[in-house]
């Protein structure tokens, strides 16, 4: 899947064009890694969730271009001197929270309203107590253990 050419970045930066897809091959496999659903079949149907990737694509790649553009320069005035360094230093394709909205565009193809990486772990089923447990028989503290677990005795004997 190809979510940006060379040409959107025309407007912002003068790149050559073979860095240019050099840097949107890596910039593209990077994210398929940060957000596997992007390479999902599919994902390429809804032109939104595209226009996002690719926003943040562009963003990363064009920080990516400047990175390293910049000077170190010193400065001396009688006895003292100081360095000014105004370089761009590069120590990741993304920004935590361009992985983070990433994930969140995967959340959306995926309509999984809990988040990327949730597990329901007790069901919607409710606490369900024993005929038993104290509570049945009126007092305010369950001894079947379901108020612990959140959903069934803890022991069924």
């Amino acid at each position: 899947m190809v979510f940006l050419e060379p040409s959107d970045l025309s407007a912002f930066a003068t790149i050559d064009e073979a860095k240019a897809t050099a840097m949107i091959e890596d910039a593209e496999a990077m994210a398929a890694l940060a957000a596997p659903c992007i390479a999902e079949e599919g994902f390429s149907d809804d032109a939104t969730l595209v226009a996002g990737v690719k926003a943040i694509l562009r963003g990363a790649v064009l920080r990516w271009n400047e990175a390293g553009s910049g000077a170190v320069t010193q400065q001396a005035a009688g006895a003292f001197q100081q360095s000014i360094d105004t370089r761009q230093q590069r120590r990741g394709m993304f920004w935590p929270s361009e992985i983070a909205e990433l994930r969140d565009l995967c959340e959306r193809f995926n309509d999984n309203p809990e988040g990327a990486y949730s597990v329901d772990t007790l069901g919607a089923g409710g606490v369900v107590h024993q005929p038993w447990c104290s509570v049945a028989f009126g007092a305010t503290y369950c001894s079947c253990g379901a108020a612990l677990s959140g959903a069934y005795p803890l022991y069924e004997y």
